[in-house]
């Protein structure tokens, strides 16, 4: 059978250019070496973010969703120290929601955010600090190129997922604003990041002694230069950024320690968030309301994006994600 046509839709935004979805897709259309083709090239073309809907791929097993996985990236086959519960047996696959197992126990990774009850909200409120936007992984030696995001159970209302284009905000911003971010890198840390979480979502795991030594802090630039298009994008915001300095500058070992087992921030940080406002605006954002079955996939070096929430009581949430380390 011919895979699927490329027939892209617009994603709603008035960002254009940004975004492209693909539907009436079956899993046989994963496979076929034109369609994959294609899907890498629109992907490409899309600024990182690409999606593929049909009904039929709400049964996705975790090989083909892996193997699919493989057309944007080499999978990340690691495990990420506090998490392999929450992970597809078997599997380079992290659960992400509030799903559990038949004793009650909670077998994915679950934050629990505000829902966005309009489109407005999606612009970063530097009130709330919500959405949380961010780029995913910095604190890693070896971050992400990107990741694949599949859903599984979907609320009937809420769980949506934002999309922001950094490439095309970063160019938006005044030429003093852009020198002086491309002077500065991010210091990121996983114990900081699930110590922040875990202040506001209890039972959140957090790193033990063993595991914080084996995950120390990483530094990454706040503006990324694509190594494909060669087009600079803001990167490095992420819930495990506790500081923001100028790149080689010192940090004590007293400051990580209170970032990592306060959750505390440095303001620092802060003032690069007072940018968010400006970059998550309509121009720049994309809000995706999920249906069993999508698969997205985005460049973590070119766009940031954000969870939001749901009636985690009263509905379940179950997403798989496949974490991609190099195209």
């Amino acid at each position: 059978m011919a895979s699927a046509p490329i027939t892209l839709k617009r994603y709603r935004s008035s960002n254009e250019g940004f975004g492209a979805l693909i539907e009436d897709v079956r899993p046989e259309d994963l496979v076929d070496p034109r369609f994959r083709r294609r899907a890498r090239e629109t992907w490409s073309a899309a600024r990182g973010l690409l999606a593929v809907r049909g009904a039929a791929l709400a049964g996705l097993s975790p090989e083909a969703l892996v193997a699919w996985a493989e057309v944007f990236g080499r999978v990340d086959r690691t495990r990420v120290s506090g998490r392999e519960s929450r992970r597809v047996a078997g599997q380079p696959i992290l659960r992400i929601g509030n799903v559990r197992d038949a004793g009650g126990h909670l077998i994915s990774t679950f934050a629990r955010v505000p829902a966005v009850r309009d489109d407005a909200g999606v612009r970063y409120d530097p009130v709330t600090r919500r959405p949380v936007w961010h780029t995913d992984s910095t604190f890693l030696p070896d971050p992400p190129i990107g990741s694949v995001f599949h859903c599984r159970q979907a609320p009937p209302e809420g769980g949506d997922t934002l999309f922001a284009d950094t490439r095309e905000g970063y160019a938006t911003l005044d030429t003093e604003t852009r020198g002086r971010l491309r002077r500065l890198e991010a210091v990121c840390s996983l114990a900081h990041h699930d110590k922040k979480i875990s202040l506001y979502t209890p039972g959140y795991p957090t790193l033990d002694a063993r595991e914080r030594a084996a995950n120390p802090p990483n530094r990454v630039p706040l503006v990324l230069r694509h190594p494909v298009t060669g087009a600079p994008a803001l990167y490095g915001l992420n819930s495990s950024t506790c500081c923001i300095v100028e790149r080689g500058a010192p940090v004590s070992r007293a400051a990580i320690d209170r970032y990592d087992l306060e959750g505390l921030e440095d303001e620092s940080v802060q003032r690069v968030r007072d940018l968010l406002p400006h970059l998550t605006g309509p121009e720049f954002t994309i809000r995706w309301r999920w249906r069993p079955g999508d698969i997205v996939v985005w460049d973590n070096r070119c766009t940031m994006h954000a969870a939001t929430g749901f009636d985690d009581e009263r509905h379940t949430r179950e997403m798989w994600r496949v974490t991609l380390l190099s195209g």
